[in-house]
């Protein structure tokens, strides 16, 4: 579908140890509560930012929220429905690191 965002959800063992699975559910609770219907919520295996996690990587707006706790996820919903990105969660990863993984994803490798 033209216009469909994706926001992807690493799901590997440091994420998910640090809550991606409770992050991934509020996520889509939220966006379900407020009626959007554009952005598919994704599992991603591995983003390669443990030190950073959990990861969270909105496609293809290139926006990747890093060390996410539950008290981010309105703030995260507040900018799927067109607020401003969340600065703080942003910027965490090495710029080299976060434009390969932007790469794969670009080149429809999730």
């Amino acid at each position: 579908m033209e216009g469909r965002r994706y926001l992807l959800v690493c799901r590997n063992i440091d994420c998910r140890g640090r809550g991606s699975d409770e992050l991934m559910a509020a996520i889509k609770k939220g966006l379900d509560e407020r009626g959007v219907e554009d952005i598919e919520v994704k599992e991603y295996m591995c983003f390669g930012a443990c030190h950073e996690a959990p990861n969270i990587v909105l496609h293809p707006s290139r926006h990747w929220y890093a060390a996410v706790k539950p008290g981010d996820v309105k703030a995260i919903l507040d900018h799927l429905c067109g607020g401003p990105a969340v600065e703080r969660l942003m910027n965490k990863i090495d710029p080299t690191h976060r434009e390969f993984i932007f790469q794969l994803l670009d080149a429809g490798l999730f």
